[in-house]
């Protein structure tokens, strides 16, 4: 065996010392440079500490972010609870966590109350090292953009310097395994208790009638439907929608009336499929079903397409089963008596598709509506909607500048992104800018 001198047994134990110290500098860099994923201690953590942001179009990402509040509120906590439009993209920096739940509209669009936020992100690259977050982005599979938005989003935050806390969620048409996922990743986040993700349970309705609206028309048979509960009837809002399931099909309609009417009405346009057989849904709705079948019904709340709370002047405007929608806000608003109401309504033929015409025209004669019906079979004058608007742009303005809000109802191809394209041509950048900013423009579109 070797023996070590003095010298070097001394030199030995040194580099032990060094190898230890430098080691030591190594972790204690690493722990002041690499923040811990989980939030400190909900007694240390401060309101402002948080955020909860929300882009949503059909209201269903607002509603999961206000049903995370009540576990906050029991740590005495009041987050920041935001539309993104309200936020600007520097002021991000202010928070040091943030849940993030956002719809995409569309292929791959921002919602409406997402949309001026995303305008101003795109375009800036604020420092959001500070903040940690996670993102939940709803979608649709049937759109080739699935959770588009929300994506971009993500990438934009971590481009920011922002760190994802978790792994992204992406839930196809609020799949509820995708939900329950991610809210137990949050409790586990935060030391919360979340409530567990939940929807409106579906109920049984009886078809009580069903009206068609345009005899002998080119186009397909579109019917007014009435429907009442089994039990006592449910309230809802204008503008909120209704889900009806049909055995395994699920279709989603805009309300056409209000409680005070005594019954749910839809608007439905019966679909006929290229080998001439109807729709699925459509089909037992308009044709097979008789009066007194039973089917299910879930109501769900729109926020993003209800009335605005004032009485300021109403633009709407809608073609063929978007004058569903649309009916329950002018009904609303005749009930409220606000006075200021200017409908644009397009469909095919001047002499069959006068839909509910002696109740829009008994509005008309009261004066409490402007109508401009159009038609696009009208002989060697065709008209859609938009023409109809572009023709009327300096009315529009007008309008708009008074401080009116638009409800645009409809087909999102077509006339839903046809009048989004003029709307913006013909404003002014500072109306366009105001109508988002002050939520007056709002659509419901499928």
């Amino acid at each position: 065996m070797t023996e070590l001198s003095p010298v070097g047994w001394l030199a030995d134990q040194r580099l032990l010392w060094a190898a230890l110290a430098f080691g030591s500098w190594l972790l204690l860099c690493w722990m002041c440079l690499v923040r811990p994923p989980r939030p400190k201690a909900m007694s240390s953590v401060t309101a402002s500490d948080w955020l909860i942001a929300y882009a949503s179009q059909s209201g269903a990402a607002q509603d999961i972010a206000e049903r995370l509040l009540p576990a906050f509120h029991q740590h005495n906590l009041q987050p920041a609870l935001l539309p993104l439009n309200a936020l600007h993209p520097d002021a991000l920096s202010d928070y040091s966590w943030a849940l993030f739940i956002v719809s995409t509209y569309g292929e791959g669009e921002a919602p409406d109350n997402g949309a001026s936020f995303w305008q101003r992100a795109s375009n800036a690259r604020p420092d959001l090292t500070g903040l940690d977050y996670s993102l939940l982005a709803l979608g649709d599979r049937r759109y080739a953009d699935f959770c588009g938005f929300g994506r971009q989003l993500g990438d934009w935050l971590d481009g920011t310097g922002a760190k994802a806390a978790l792994p992204r969620h992406e839930a196809d048409r609020l799949d509820t395994d995708v939900l329950h996922a991610w809210h137990r990743q949050i409790s586990q986040w935060t030391g919360l208790k979340l409530q567990a993700p939940s929807s409106a349970p579906f109920s049984h309705w009886t078809l009580c009638g069903r009206t068609q609206l345009n005899p002998d028309s080119p186009g397909s048979p579109a019917w007014l439907i009435r429907l009442l509960p089994v039990g006592e009837l449910p309230g809802w809002r204008a503008g909120d929608l209704a889900e009806v399931r049909i055995g395994s099909i699920l279709r989603t309609y805009s309300i056409a009336s209000l409680p005070e009417d005594g019954a749910l009405e839809l608007i439905v346009r019966q679909v006929v499929n290229d080998d001439g057989s109807a729709g699925q849904g459509s089909g037992w709705l308009c044709c097979h079903a008789e009066p007194g079948a039973m089917v299910e019904i879930q109501l769900r709340s729109n926020p993003g397409f209800h009335l605005p709370e004032d009485n300021r002047p109403g633009i709407f405007i809608g073609a063929g089963t978007g004058l569903a929608g649309l009916r329950g806000l002018l009904r609303q608003r005749q009930r409220l008596g606000c006075p200021d109401n200017w409908l644009l309504f397009g469909e095919r033929c001047q002499q069959h598709d006068r839909w509910l015409a002696e109740e829009l025209d008994a509005w008309t004669t009261e004066g409490t509506l402007l109508l401009d019906r159009c038609f696009s079979r009208a002989g060697d004058q065709p008209e859609y909607v938009q023409h109809r608007l572009a023709a009327k742009a300096d009315q529009l303005r007008q309008w708009v500048d008074r401080g009116a809000s638009i409800h645009v109802c409809g087909s999102l191809a077509g006339m839903g992104n046809e009048i989004h394209s003029l709307l913006q041509a013909v404003l002014s950048p500072q109306q366009w800018q105001a109508l988002q900013e002050q939520q007056r423009y709002r659509r419901d579109l499928y």
